[in-house]
């Protein structure tokens, strides 16, 4: 059993990163990244913080605008037009979700594609399905360099996602899907997941509730990777996935925390850099 730990690739990316970030600093670009928080999630202040210490880390100018919890979608597309239109500004995120009275759907279309460095915008998914990437929603990205690290085989193989959301779970889908797998795509309304999962090479759960995925919904064998976080009153980070269950029957498996979180991380800044480096050239 391989358990698919994310430091070391970490570790290795961060260091080429940082040199990436000097060589445009050379050419007079100064790599800049802006996150809105609305404040009201604890979980979503230290996502943002987390990305704050990691820009820090490879040399990229990170700038947090926290908004109080009362600020309408009038407010927050005003704030992100201004960083659309802010050529200092190379990256810009917005913190998911937002409060209920907030319309996502509106956040989402005023980002400017290109500073989308989390795929909001509705082109990324569009331009994914038509194999033509732009920006690829980070957390999918991630899985797949997990299951690469591991030596997986995509081609042929049975492959079942947990979570249909739009930046999670159908991209997803999709870019196992390229890599000539057979995905099924299961939600809240599949009736037995584990009548899917049971049969499946490999597994990907994203739906953010802790220990979803059990021993026996798992074949002897089988791939995991687990991409839902869960913080419980102390603080604690579950997964979507019984660990220590299920762990002894996989090929192979991602922890949590330590597996596909931080890589996220390395995705998102990467995609804006390579922007930048493709522009600079």
């Amino acid at each position: 059993m391989i358990e698919i730990y994310s430091k070391d690739y970490v570790k290795e990316q961060k260091k080429k990163m940082a040199e990436r970030v000097e060589a445009l600093k050379a050419k007079g670009i100064h790599p800049s990244m802006t996150t809105f928080l609305v404040q009201g999630r604890s979980a979503n202040a230290q996502y943002a913080k987390v990305k704050g210490r990691f820009a820090e880390t490879v040399g990229v100018d990170y700038h947090l605008v926290e908004l109080d919890a009362e600020t309408t979608t009038e407010d927050l597309i005003k704030a992100i037009e201004e960083k659309n239109q802010d050529p200092n500004t190379h990256g810009i995120m917005v913190e998911m979700p937002l409060p209920e009275h907030i319309d996502e759907s509106q956040i989402r279309v005023a980002l400017d594609p290109n500073k989308d460095v989390d795929a909001l915008h509705p082109i990324h998914l569009g331009n994914l399905l038509h194999q033509r990437p732009s920006t690829i929603p980070n957390t999918p990205l991630a899985a797949m360099k997990m299951l690469e690290l591991a030596d997986t085989e995509f081609k042929g193989k049975d492959c079942v996602v947990i979570g249909n959301s739009t930046v999670v779970g159908r991209p997803l889908a999709e870019l196992l899907e390229q890599k000539e797998a057979t995905v099924t795509l299961c939600h809240i309304f599949t009736n037995d997941t584990a009548k899917f999962t049971r049969e499946a090479d490999i597994v990907c759960s994203a739906t953010g509730v802790p220990h979803l995925v059990t021993e026996d919904m798992i074949k002897e064998g089988a791939t995991v990777v687990d991409i839902g976080t869960t913080y419980t009153e102390d603080g604690k980070l579950l997964g979507d996935v019984d660990y220590e269950n299920v762990a002894p029957k996989t090929r192979a498996i991602t922890p949590v925390p330590g597996g596909v979180g931080p890589v996220t991380q390395v995705m998102l800044f990467d995609q804006m850099i390579t922007r930048l480096e493709k522009e600079a050239n």
